[in-house]
């Protein structure tokens, strides 16, 4: 193997021994099945969380659009409620499932 010359001890992750500190300790991957721990599930939460605003927000926009083609149409106007109807779509694929097992 060919060395490019940087040092473990210099990446603000490794320990001072050279050893890397794990970015996610509550996960181990080391020739096991990852383990979700009670901070994972509460990650899961969150992240659940954030994406139920985000799919609020976006239908909001999508509304928006709605009701500026009732008053007009027009070429931005059409390009606004096409956006904001694949904006709304990529945010309901982003909500997480609750059947992974």
């Amino acid at each position: 193997m060919e060395s490019t010359g940087v040092k473990n001890s210099a990446s603000p992750l490794a320990e001072p021994g050279g050893n890397v500190i794990p970015l996610h300790p509550e996960v181990s991957t080391e020739g096991r099945e990852p383990q979700l721990t009670q901070n994972h599930s509460r990650g899961m939460d969150r992240e659940a969380l954030v994406s139920w605003l985000f799919l609020i927000g976006s239908l909001l926009f999508t509304l928006d659009s709605v009701l500026e083609n009732l008053r007009g149409v027009s070429f931005s106007s059409l390009l606004h409620i096409s956006a904001s109807i694949l904006f709304t779509i990529g945010s309901v694929l982003f909500i997480p499932s609750r059947s992974q097992d």
